[in-house]
């Protein structure tokens, strides 16, 4: 199962959200064990370092995302990604934007916290609680006890 994730669940990952972070490592464990092909668009790694550098150092989160190459592949984002994104006039371009790439990389779904601002994509988004119900259930595997350590 392909899946691309929004850059609110690499913020909630990187920057270990409390209230979302358990989720985003069990992302990390399914890429790991095989269920899943974990991809993030290649703009959301700037948008997650802007976010977190008010409160990490530089140097640490750019380790956070060298580490992150074992388990997440990066589509890149290409001319006709942003001139594409431009044309559909989505309210928010950056999430047009993340859907393009979701496309590109033929993503079965779309993993974010903010399914609004994709009322407008080809294809189902889920939060990443929503995609572990829906692994379970299709395939009996569960992620429930995952140790908080990454």
């Amino acid at each position: 199962m392909r899946v691309l994730v929004d850059t609110n669940v690499l913020i909630d990952y990187f920057g270990a959200q409390e209230q979302f972070y358990q989720d985003s490592v069990k992302l990390k464990a399914a890429a790991f064990f095989g269920d899943i092909d974990l991809w993030a668009a290649s703009h959301s790694f700037t948008d997650v370092f802007y976010i977190l550098n008010k409160e990490h150092k530089s140097r640490a989160i750019q380790d956070m995302f060298l580490s992150s190459k074992e388990f997440l592949n990066i589509c890149s984002v290409a001319p006709e990604d942003i001139y594409g994104s431009a044309q559909e006039k989505w309210s928010d371009f950056e999430d047009c934007l993340i859907h393009h790439c979701a496309l590109k990389v033929k993503a079965e779904y779309l993993i974010t916290r903010d399914a609004q601002g994709f009322t407008h994509a080809q294809i189902p988004c889920f939060t990443p609680a929503e995609l572990f119900e829906k692994l379970e259930k299709e395939t009996g595997v569960s992620y429930a006890e995952i140790d908080r350590n990454r």
